[in-house]
């Protein structure tokens, strides 16, 4: 089994309230974060300085998404409106009423973009002029979590009521619907060569689904105490992450599911409070948010 250590080698405070979402920036070595208190922090990992504030959205927010292209950061907020910031200017160009309850995800697709709102709807709007393509009403719960597919023409939508929606990336129509958990699903991923759809919820469960086998569901495992709050492939595809209510950060093997590392707070002076987020800067460092007000930047080195 391979073996690996992971240090923590940067450790950033600033925000005033939980944490939830993480995204890319466009400068180098740098990232974003948002938090319940409305603040959109720019971060760098190199000078391990205090925050830029890049924007106050006087909201809480859910969810982040970096258009590298138009140069813009989209920030979904409890309220569900979906704010465009200007990175260039560091200003506010416009702010859409997405969904009635919270923006929970935002991904981009191709020339579009899709949300996912507590009211259960998916979007998909047009990237150049903000206009929306396609409403779907999906559930009476909310959508809270979105995956896609580039190798198979998909995207997955993880919901409240416990099951994953399968949809066609082309023409959104729906492909398939999978009875996943036994609670809300908060987290899903597919591997990097479109092979495995991981998800994971309240239930604490980590499900594997085969998706060249028609996503049968090939393993379960009690991967957490508390409910998974995000599971991310690295770019590579070998290894993966799963973070939890639970404050762990645990590290899995690609190739057979075995677990290889736990990261907590008595070992490794991790996070105090549930783990929100983790995002991967590249095949051996990630970054990880919490209820606890810290973001924190790992480094996983083979043993």
């Amino acid at each position: 089994m391979l073996k690996i250590n992971v240090t923590k080698v940067a450790h950033f405070s600033g925000h005033r309230d939980c944490i939830y979402a993480l995204e890319f920036s466009l400068h180098e070595n740098c990232f974003y974060s948002g938090a319940s208190e409305g603040y959109v922090v720019e971060w760098n990992t190199e000078t391990r300085g205090d925050g830029k504030l890049i924007v106050n959205i006087k909201k809480p927010i859910y969810s982040l998404l970096l258009d590298n292209n138009f140069k813009q950061l989209f920030c979904g907020t409890s309220t569900g409106n979906l704010h465009i910031i200007d990175l260039k200017e560091n200003r506010e160009i416009k702010n859409i009423e997405a969904h009635s309850l919270g923006l929970f995800d935002i991904k981009l697709l191709d020339e579009h973009f899709i949300t996912s709102g507590g009211d259960g709807i998916i979007k998909i709007w047009n990237l150049q002029d903000f206009t929306l393509l396609k409403s779907i009403k999906a559930s009476d719960k909310s959508a809270r979590v979105i995956a896609i597919n580039d190798v198979t023409k998909e995207f997955a939508v993880g919901f409240s009521d416990w099951r994953i929606s399968i949809f066609n990336s082309e023409n959104f129509t729906l492909n398939k619907t999978l009875e996943s958990h036994t609670n809300s699903v908060f987290s899903i991923c597919y591997s990097p060569n479109g092979n495995y759809l991981l998800s994971g919820g309240r239930d604490a469960i980590l499900k594997v689904w085969d998706i060249k086998n028609n996503y049968q569901l090939i393993l379960e495992i009690p991967a957490h105490t508390l409910q998974i709050k995000c599971v991310a492939y690295n770019p590579t595809g070998n290894l993966f992450a799963t973070v939890s209510m639970d404050k762990t950060i645990k590290i899995w093997d690609a190739d057979n599911f075995e677990l290889l590392k736990v990261i907590d707070h008595a070992r490794n002076d991790s996070h105090i409070n549930s783990i929100n987020k983790l995002v991967w800067v590249n095949d051996t460092n990630f970054i990880t948010c919490s209820d606890d007000k810290q973001i924190m930047v790992w480094e996983v080195g083979i043993i």
